[in-house]
């Protein structure tokens, strides 16, 4: 509510509870804010309700949820069950634009802020842990198969003449498929098995 709205509801309930309310509210603004402002990882988790609320908050944004409008172009976001509709927060558009998977949205400006946003703190997330010269990466919805093919396209490009890929024996065979597609003809993959490790107090 804005200061309008917290003016009228005084006439409704004493002024003394408003307040309380406004400053609980002021306290998940002030995190969203900080979130928004640094792109981090924050130093204390979230709870789902603050979570949630800047979900719908970037949901609003989007075209598809604006008051009183139709969409009827061909790119816009629409969702026929009101139960889809409801589990993924009214999020109806896709990310990025003409094939660039990290282009702006000019009718999802909600979705977009959460890509760059997402990118932003996984890329805090890597750094954290260890990998401190990383300028960027790159957050893409895709299945295990999917992500590592990609991982090997790039590896390859690092290591144009490395040809084989140690592969942990996992009943997963998206993994195989990855390695076929990824490098065709030219890599092969080493099965290993992993031994089990057995608790210190056992021979």
């Amino acid at each position: 509510m804005n200061q309008q709205s917290y003016e009228a509801v005084e006439a409704l309930i004493p002024k003394n509870y408003v307040q309380q309310g406004r400053d609980a509210r002021r306290t998940h603004e002030k995190q969203i804010q900080i979130l928004l402002q640094q792109k981090k990882l924050p130093d204390e988790g979230w709870s789902n309700f603050r979570i949630e609320l800047l979900i719908k908050e970037l949901s609003l944004m989007d075209s598809n949820n604006f008051p009183e409008k139709a969409g009827v172009g061909e790119r816009e976001g629409r969702i026929f069950s009101e139960l889809v509709a409801q589990r993924h927060y009214r999020l109806g558009h896709g990310i990025g634009r003409s094939g660039d998977v990290t282009a702006v949205q000019p009718k999802a400006a909600g979705s977009s802020i959460m890509t760059k946003l997402t990118t932003s703190m996984v890329l805090d997330l890597i750094r954290r842990n260890g990998v401190h010269s990383a300028k960027s990466c790159l957050l893409m919805p895709v299945a295990t198969g999917m992500a590592l093919m990609i991982v090997l396209l790039a590896l390859r490009q690092i290591r144009p003449k490395g040809r084989y890929v140690l592969w942990p024996r996992i009943d997963q065979k998206s993994c195989f498929k990855c390695i076929i597609s990824a490098g065709k003809d030219n890599l092969s993959h080493l099965i290993f098995f992993s031994l089990p490790t057995l608790p210190p107090s056992l021979p």
